[in-house]
């Protein structure tokens, strides 16, 4: 690890897997519409009730000036330009909650929802890993029983093949899509709630 660390390669990885995810998130975003943060405000999301979304933007527009967000959202039709202020007022929100004290709930979702992109953009690579490690450790408790006391139990032989095991269903069933969607979505209401702080 120090030699690692010290000729910058955890940097590079670090680096690496945060542009992976980077990628990704372009590619989700396509395939919602554009990022939470400016989905959970549009009127035909039904992630917020109508009354929550008119008391954000109020409070909104009284912080960015010319904003002018539709306070009454019943007769509001969704189009280009509504979507554009949103997405501004998104912008706006994650400026004004840099403070990492002040903010931590704010930090903390977005560090997880980072966390949750990164880890899916490497998702082939974990599955490779997995199924390498639960095959090795299968052949090295398969050959340990056959060779050694059969009154002998290597328990962590078999946690070692448990852990491999879960390793493997979490990359093939936890970690997708949805999974950093929600992620999002929980961002993007931790960011919004702010507005009644």
């Amino acid at each position: 690890m120090t030699l690692l660390v010290s000729f910058g390669i955890m940097s590079f990885l670090s680096i690496y897997i945060s542009n992976l995810g980077n990628d990704l998130q372009d590619r989700y975003f396509k395939n919602w519409g554009g990022a939470p943060s400016t989905l959970l405000l549009l009127p035909s999301n039904t992630e917020l009730d109508k009354y929550t979304k008119q008391r954000y933007f109020k409070w909104l527009n009284k912080k960015c000036c010319g904003l002018d967000l539709p306070e009454d959202l019943d007769a509001q039709v969704e189009s280009e330009e509504l979507y554009e202020k949103i997405r501004s007022a998104g912008n706006y929100m994650r400026e004004h909650t840099r403070d990492r004290k002040k903010y931590s709930r704010v930090y903390n979702d977005n560090v997880a929802y980072g966390f949750a992109r990164n880890i899916v953009s490497i998702k082939k690579a974990g599955l490779v890993i997995s199924s390498i490690s639960l095959t090795s450790n299968g052949l090295f408790l398969y050959i340990f029983t056959i060779f050694d006391s059969p009154h002998t139990i290597n328990y962590m032989g078999f946690l070692a093949l448990f852990v491999s095991s879960i390793c493997l269903l979490v990359h093939c069933i936890v970690l997708n899509e949805k999974f950093v969607e929600r992620r999002g979505y929980r961002y993007a209401r931790t960011l919004f709630e702010t507005c009644d702080k």
